[in-house]
């Protein structure tokens, strides 16, 4: 079991009264936050508009109108639309503050803390209370803020963050605390385009996986239906 001494005026200052935020991890990302040659600014200092948590909405039996997006429809790799509620467009334009926007970066509050992805549709959409909108200034690339968000960097400081053993939850005003490395525009592109790349890359792999797999369960019924090239 890992020991560690920590002062109560660094317990007040991080707000969170567990072990992990003080951590052999996390002061090793700290570490290395220390050491970017670019600047390190809260997420709060990144977005042109204020922050908004979702509402909770109650599930509609409808199977068609306004989507409205929840945890389980964010994940590294984008947005889906499996198993979503509806709004009609009425409701939609009475909820306002939850709409979503093309560039919108939505971050997952609960469950799986600080995984996002950006809402890259023209289509409405609203979202629901287990996310968080971020509108981000013109100098902030919204891939990028995701990327940074979904690597082992930004999810070892989000954990540091977090609330909760069973069910993690990271706040708003915490998510708002979170420091991202802001190099300049053109190389937030290049990184976020870079990452892209190899998710994309990983995605073949995988899909190339399964279907070997699938070529190597069915290879005795080849066999003995005719035999094997």
């Amino acid at each position: 079991m890992e020991e560690t001494l920590v002062n109560v005026s660094e317990l007040r200052k991080k707000g969170v009264w567990h072990f992990l935020p003080y951590s052999k991890q996390a002061s090793h990302t700290a570490a290395l936050l220390q050491k970017s040659s670019f600047p390190v600014q809260p997420v709060e200092t990144l977005v042109r508009e204020k922050p908004i948590r979702g509402y909770a909405m109650v599930s509609s039996d409808a199977n068609e109108g306004v989507p409205v997006l929840a945890g389980k429809n964010i994940a590294p790799g984008g947005i889906n639309f499996e198993e979503v509620d509806y709004l009609t467009p009425a409701a939609h334009e009475k909820l306002r503050q939850t709409q979503v926007q093309r560039g919108d970066v939505l971050v997952k509050l609960v469950a799986q803390p600080g995984v996002a992805a950006v809402y890259a549709y023209t289509e409405p959409a609203n979202f629901n209370s287990h996310l968080a909108r971020l509108r981000l200034k013109p100098e902030v690339d919204p891939e990028y803020l995701v990327s940074y968000l979904n690597s082992d960097l930004g999810q070892s400081l989000i954990r540091s963050f977090t609330t909760g053993s069973v069910r993690p939850v990271i706040t708003l005003a915490a998510l708002l605390n979170l420091p991202v490395i802001v190099p300049p525009l053109a190389e937030q592109r290049r990184i976020a385009l870079k990452a892209r790349s190899l998710a994309q890359e990983a995605t073949k792999l995988r899909e190339n996986a399964r279907e070997r797999q699938e070529e190597a369960r069915h290879l005795f019924s080849e066999l003995l239906e005719g035999g094997i090239e």
